[in-house]
């Protein structure tokens, strides 16, 4: 007999086409496009994570707790090596790469700039940031002459510079001195982020640790690349035992704004979708309505014939959530291909690519949405037909037959 109710409330559906088409039509267009601006927003978030995880942050980083606090260079973490190589004993481990850092002045003769200085190990800095790939010009320290340097386009056209130019850089040393050299222009990079990369240059840590007069084998912040991110939270508590006494921070603690984005993003999806169907729940409302008051006649007839009220409401209700349902495949198929094209082309933001950088996205946008974010929305939308049904279901049900019949 279920069978037979549900059958009856399909063919109820086409009974006015051009009516159901719209509904069907406003539910799919709602969805696809509430999806769409779900998996655009997601995949900025999620690109800008990975950016600043690949290119700033790291999973881990390990720093002397003075250092933390105000980042001055006498502040060092010991017999780096040593570490490193406990570290790597973690198979959760990819790379490990220290850093020499200080803040400092570039100096060109028309313009300056206050700067980070992030003195790394190339070969091992490869490993954990991918600086070396985003170069417009130039080599990642091909060269192996001293005082070689990457900078920004950014910076490079704050400064005045390009290849070859040479930099004067002024900062402190270990002892409180104040030092400095001139720096010649290896290669010209450019991230996603606007602002980290205006503050930030990279020379070799050799060539960083003999003009700060450091102590051998010391450096003042220790990355760490996991195989993945989300197991940071386990490795985190392995990673303190090896290096005691040193302050072991995640990501989510360096950055704090990252966690918070990647965290409220399937909130705002659910939020958004959430007043999306909402809307398109009272269109399906009214329109049942209106299927039930121009058939009260009807109604009335097949309850005096013998349907009794249980199967008048399951045959309202499955005629309403098949609207919804319907609408729902075609806007989640439809926003299903949108996502697999443009994740994969991209679609270009270059218009605005300078405000947005300046937050930390990046000029092309890559759609993501996952099975479980279909899978989500997909309950939505019965639990959207369900409610939408109840109205028009309790306006049948309180038809008396034979009023229903003269009416």
């Amino acid at each position: 007999m279920n069978n037979t109710i549900f059958k009856i409330a399909w063919r109820n559906i086409w009974r006015n086409k051009l009516r159901s088409s719209v509904i069907i039509t406003a539910v799919m267009v709602g969805l696809f496009g509430g999806l769409v601006a779900s998996g655009i927003m997601k995949g900025m978030v999620t690109d800008m994570v990975n950016n600043a995880l690949e290119n700033q942050v790291s999973h881990i980083q390990i720093h002397n707790k003075q250092f933390a606090e105000n980042n001055e260079v006498g502040f060092i973490i010991k017999n780096t090596p040593a570490i490193e190589k406990k570290i790597l004993q973690n198979q959760s481990v990819k790379a490990v790469s220290s850093r020499t850092k200080s803040y400092g002045m570039a100096s060109t003769a028309s313009k300056g700039s206050g700067i980070m200085i992030n003195g790394v190990e190339p070969d091992r800095e490869k490993k954990v940031t991918m600086i070396h790939n985003k170069l417009t010009e130039g080599g990642y320290f091909t060269s192996n002459k001293r005082n070689r340097i990457l900078i920004s386009e950014k910076l490079a056209k704050k400064l005045k510079v390009k290849l070859k130019s040479k930099i004067v850089i002024t900062f402190q040393d270990y002892d409180g001195n104040l030092t400095g050299a001139a720096f010649k222009v290896e290669g010209i990079f450019k991230t996603q982020n606007g602002t980290f990369d205006e503050q930030n240059v990279f020379v070799r840590k050799r060539d960083l640790d003999r003009l700060l007069n450091l102590p051998a084998n010391a450096s003042h912040e220790i990355a760490i690349l996991l195989y993945s991110y989300e197991i940071t939270p386990e490795v985190l508590p392995e990673i303190k035992k090896n290096v005691p006494g040193y302050l072991v921070q995640p990501w989510y603690d360096i950055d704090p704004y990252l966690q918070l984005t990647a965290s409220l993003t399937g909130f705002m999806l659910s939020i958004f979708m959430t007043i999306i169907l909402l809307a398109l729940g009272f269109a399906i409302v009214n329109t049942m309505l209106m299927v039930v008051l121009e058939r009260t006649k009807e109604l009335g007839m097949i309850m005096a014939i013998g349907m009794n009220k249980m199967k008048v409401f399951r045959m309202i209700m499955y005629e309403t959530s098949l609207l919804g349902i319907i609408g729902g495949i075609l806007g989640m198929l439809l926003s299903w291909w949108f996502t697999v094209h443009f994740g994969e082309e991209g679609i270009s933001i270059s218009m605005v690519a300078q405000g947005f950088e300046a937050y930390g996205y990046g000029s092309v946008m890559y759609p993501v949405l996952e099975l479980t974010d279909y899978v989500q929305v997909a309950v939505m939308v019965l639990i959207t037909g369900v409610i939408a049904s109840i109205f028009p279901t309790i306006r049948a049900l309180k038809m008396k037959p034979v009023e229903a019949i003269r009416n």
